[in-house]
């Protein structure tokens, strides 16, 4: 029994050494990595703490069990500013604990920042996180104001009110607040930012309504020089690029808002990564760019796009955005998009159910709805539809009448009009970017078509689910 001893002792003081290098305090150690702090932030709910641990399995989300999921844009970003000009900061760095983003700062200035320790960076400096979490209803006090790079916005822990509103406002200004004491004073930072990306971790909030309106509620974005539409639904793994006037000569503050209907049974969760991108980073988005996938491979959704039984509406109305994809650096250049496989009854592309006209008696006509195909002719997609510049099928067929190669829409992916069949679409076009675009509602203006669409009530439009390659 003696010589087992030694080697228990070996492991308690790894578990110290462990809880320390991670923001713990060896006396709250368990196997989760949650210090005892986090503990005490959990037990009694009426104490708060700004490095309190995220916890998607907290008794407050019982209706939510998720867990924080990878960005849409798997190569990543490097939102990081380079240097700060006051001795307490570094850098950017990834916490080898959890794998969270944060700040390379010394242990004070972390505290002083409200962060968390978790993990180390060089020369003694700990890896600094910094979590946010408002919409507290007035039972919590926490910051509504982002000023370090790699925050994360988390959503309140207890159940949010109806009828209400959360906010948090991202400064971009060039000089440190002046609550940080001396030897911190306001100096300027040495590189401007020019865009912030929103990596959406976590996002769920209420459905849109029969129409695509996100009626009840909605995330919105003020401050912006992109167009930036508002949004509801499901969007784990989704990213926005906001992008800025030069804050060095233009420091301007970006707006953050969740705004709630008056339901009280919706489930309402986010966990939003804030990253400052500085404006000589080669992780810019190009201008006027939404969203920004800079990996060779991977998957483009529209906003509330899910892979779900079911024939409800999740296309959202009034979207009006550019998606841009980094060209290779090899030659020749291209740039393919195919339709994602479900597993459920959901579509993979579905904009739009097109119409034909069918002539009746005398001067006559009617216009009924024709699902499952591709666009009937190049004029039908005027109001949801994507543009591909220059787009064309990967078989490359021999053109037909009315043969449409810019706009799609329809229930299938397909520059052929008519067809029942969803196949790749490439473009040679660069820069490469797709122009996705929907409107106010989700029934067209002429009344024998909205007559028409409601006789087909299961046609719900779903947005779309794209596999692309550069």
């Amino acid at each position: 029994m003696s010589q087992l001893c030694p080697l228990s002792i070996v492991f308690f003081m790894l578990a110290i050494s462990y809880s320390s290098a991670c923001g713990g305090t060896g006396a709250g150690f368990s196997v989760n990595g949650r210090n005892a702090e986090n503990s005490i932030a959990y037990s009694d709910s009426m104490i708060s703490y700004p490095w309190r641990s995220w916890n998607p399995y907290d008794p407050y989300r019982s209706q939510y069990q998720s867990i924080p999921r990878a960005p849409q844009d798997t190569a990543g970003v490097d939102g990081s500013i380079s240097q700060y000009p006051y001795p307490g900061y570094i850098g950017s760095c990834r916490s080898s604990c959890t794998g969270e983003k944060g700040n390379c700062m010394d242990s004070q200035t972390c505290s002083l920042a409200g962060g968390r320790a978790s993990g180390s960076c060089e020369n003694g400096f700990v890896c600094c996180i910094n979590v946010v979490n408002s919409c507290h209803s007035g039972w919590a006090r926490h910051a509504d104001t982002v000023i370090l790079n790699n925050t994360y916005w988390q959503s309140s822990l207890r159940p949010i009110k109806p009828s209400s509103s959360c906010s948090l406002t991202v400064k971009l200004d060039s000089r440190w607040p002046a609550e940080l004491p001396p030897p911190y004073p306001p100096q300027p930072f040495f590189t401007p930012v020019c865009q912030v990306r929103l990596d959406f971790l976590v996002f769920t909030i209420s459905q849109p309504d029969s129409e695509s309106v996100c009626s009840g509620d909605y995330f919105e974005v003020a401050g912006a020089t992109n167009t930036v539409p508002n949004i509801c639904g499901f969007n784990d793994g989704q990213h926005m690029y906001l992008h800025v006037p030069n804050s060095a000569t233009t420091p301007t503050d970006l707006q953050l808002t969740f705004n709630f209907g008056s339901s009280n049974s919706e489930v309402r969760a986010w966990n939003i990564l804030i990253s400052m991108i500085p404006c000589d980073s080669p992780k810019l988005a190009p201008s006027g760019c939404l969203q920004y996938f800079t990996a060779r491979t991977g998957t483009v959704r529209t906003f509330n796009w899910r892979d779900v039984t079911g024939t409800a509406t999740r296309q959202l109305a009034n979207q009006d955005y550019s998606i841009c994809f980094r060209a290779a650096p090899t030659f020749p250049r291209q740039l393919c998009l195919t339709p994602c496989t479900v597993v459920t009854t959901q579509k993979a592309f579905s904009l739009s159910t097109p119409y034909a006209v069918i002539a009746g008696a005398a001067t006559t006509s009617t216009s009924v709805p024709v699902p499952d195909v591709s666009q009937v002719g190049s004029l039908d997609c005027n109001n949801d539809f994507i543009v591909i510049p220059g787009g064309f099928n990967i078989a490359n067929p021999a053109p037909v009448p009315n043969m449409a190669f810019d706009r799609y829409c329809g229930e299938k992916l397909n520059a052929l009009p008519r067809n029942n069949a969803s196949t790749t679409i490439c473009t040679t076009a660069t820069p490469f970017r797709v122009l996705y675009r929907t409107n106010r509602d989700e029934t067209l203006t002429s009344p024998t078509a909205d007559a028409a669409l409601n006789s087909i009530p299961a046609n719900g439009n779903r947005g779309f689910c794209l596999n692309f390659k550069v």
